[in-house]
């Protein structure tokens, strides 16, 4: 079972926010605009009546009553990655990374090309500062399938707080070559060229950040006094 879940990009407080090393207010609406969208991925196969329990409680943020639900499931079908996957998320949600990182390793070795629980598995270690730790397990996600575009994004992410600024670049690069629509790609790259002084390169970034969000790129002038 192969899917993906584009993770959102505050789901464990992911440091930088949107890489803009100051974080605003464009960012964060940007950041909750793919809330929904992974627990519609994670619901689309599954029963109608608990997709809609999941997804009334991601509305609701009743973490604790979501990591009910799935221990409910794991209790009936402890093979199924899937509850493994919600459990982990739960927890994370709830702030408990290291039982977290335990769910979503044991979703991975049930179904070990999973991406959804290997990006959940590097945010938890993140959050715990197991940096190099999150760094393997976001080089596995690609090593298994080199387009991902949200293994990217949390690669940039944490080479810039490492201070890594061309490799945070690089891989901001990467991840809008697999998602041109990502108006978090465009932003981050965007920042990360300002503060390395590529004028011109931040410039195109921010073009096509307009196209995609333009508040988020007005934003971004009146964080960096562009007017």
């Amino acid at each position: 079972m192969k899917r993906v879940r584009q993770q959102p990009t505050n789901y464990f407080k992911r440091a930088g926010g949107i890489a803009c090393l100051v974080f605003c207010a464009a960012c964060a609406q940007v950041a909750m605009e793919a809330v929904t969208p992974i627990l519609a991925a994670f619901t689309s196969h599954l029963d109608d009546r608990t997709a809609r329990a999941i997804t009334e409680m991601e509305k609701k943020q009743d973490w604790a009553g979501m990591l009910k639900l799935a221990q409910a499931q794991l209790e009936r079908e402890p093979t199924r990655m899937d509850w493994w996957f919600l459990q982990g998320y739960a927890l994370a949600r709830l702030g408990q990374h290291a039982a977290a990182i335990e769910s979503f390793q044991k979703a991975i070795s049930i179904t070990p090309e999973d991406e959804s629980s290997r990006l959940a598995l590097g945010r938890s270690q993140s959050a715990l500062g197991q940096t190099e730790g999150a760094i393997q397990t976001y080089r596995q996600t690609l090593r298994n399938r080199p387009e991902s575009a949200p293994a990217y994004l949390a690669l940039a992410d944490i080479y810039l707080q490492k201070g890594q600024v061309e490799l945070a670049i690089s891989n901001y690069r990467e991840n809008v070559r697999y998602d041109p629509d990502s108006a978090q790609g465009w932003y981050s790259l965007a920042a990360a060229y300002q503060n390395t002084g590529q004028r011109e390169r931040r410039d195109e970034a921010l073009d096509s950040l307009r196209k995609l969000d333009r508040a988020a790129a007005d934003q971004f002038e009146k964080q960096y006094r562009l007017k």
